[in-house]
């Protein structure tokens, strides 16, 4: 037992040396950060510090190492925005997966003033075309990606769509959110590119807006 509970420890400090504490960690990152254990041996260990509260259980599948404060104020849980974006917009290596859309993203830029109430993410990490799920309380549509999302064609895509469903006249602050969305600048190779996956007046809005010599530069 003694040993059991030495190796429990081990593998729990080198959990907190990868992931950090109050931080989403999902059963395939345990696997990899015990990669020496079979399956069973990693879903048995997980019970074990589970049982007892060195690892605590979020959802289905993610897991997490509380803070101490979280113990003493009794607040054991994850923020389930943080859960969403590391499983589906940004992995923990820093690599881009997704990308909100629709209504979330009309109403992020301040082209609707619609407050979804549910969340729409295009994402890599999604094999169906579309699908609805719940998180914890909160609601999400997700979208499987139509090509392969990098850092720079992520927001290159997400203005090709608001530009397909918007064709008005910008007011400043709205052409202001447009910039800060793409980081000031787009690829036109990279526009040309997702271009082809969107009807020809996403491009053309795009390129008749206020804000395309800005960012086309």
């Amino acid at each position: 037992m003694r040993r059991v509970k030495i190796v429990t420890e081990e593998l729990a400090e080198r959990l907190e040396e990868r992931f950090g504490r109050n931080e989403p960690i999902f059963v395939k990152d345990i696997a990899e950060a015990w990669s020496e254990y079979s399956q069973s041996s990693v879903y048995q260990l997980i019970r074990l510090l589970c049982e007892d509260g060195t690892l605590m259980k979020d959802i289905p599948g993610v897991y997490y190492l509380p803070a101490d404060a979280d113990w003493m104020e009794g607040t054991l849980s994850l923020d389930t925005m943080k859960i969403v974006e590391r499983r589906y917009m940004k992995n923990r290596k820093g690599k881009v997966l997704g990308y909100y859309s629709g209504q979330t993203l009309m109403n992020m830029v301040g082209l609707s003033n619609q407050v979804p109430a549910v969340d729409e993410i295009v994402t890599m990490n999604e094999s169906t075309r579309i699908r609805r799920v719940s998180i914890g309380k909160a609601r999400f549509i997700l979208r499987r990606a139509k090509i392969e999302i990098n850092e720079k064609n992520a927001p290159v895509m997400q203005l090709l769509e608001i530009f397909n469903q918007y064709d008005k006249p910008l007011a400043r602050y709205q052409q202001e959110n447009l910039i800060a969305l793409a980081r000031g600048k787009i690829d036109k190779e990279v526009l040309k590119e997702c271009a082809k996956y969107f009807p020809r007046r996403a491009l053309q809005n795009l390129k008749r807006s206020e804000v395309y010599d800005v960012l086309a530069q």
